[in-house]
């Protein structure tokens, strides 16, 4: 009981984590403003936003952002 305790624990604390980066990521991708307008748009679908972070020049946002992805399929997939 105590092992799923503490995974479920891990499930929301970097679920939690990850959606806090998303929005930075996505408010980072909206204030670039040398990314045309469509691609900027595009940064509200979820897999697009760290990419237009990234091609935007932010580097460390984007990369917290697919760690935390991992980090939580990879606790899914534990649990």
């Amino acid at each position: 009981m105590i092992v799923e305790a503490w995974l479920l624990l891990g499930w929301i604390v970097v679920a939690a984590a990850f959606l806090v980066v998303h929005a930075v990521v996505v408010w980072l991708a909206f204030r670039e403003g040398s990314i045309p307008l469509r691609w900027r748009l595009l940064a509200l679908l979820p897999p697009v936003a760290p990419g237009v972070a990234w091609a935007g020049g932010r580097r460390v946002a984007p990369f917290l952002w697919a760690v935390l992805l991992v980090l939580y399929l990879g606790l899914r997939l534990a649990g």
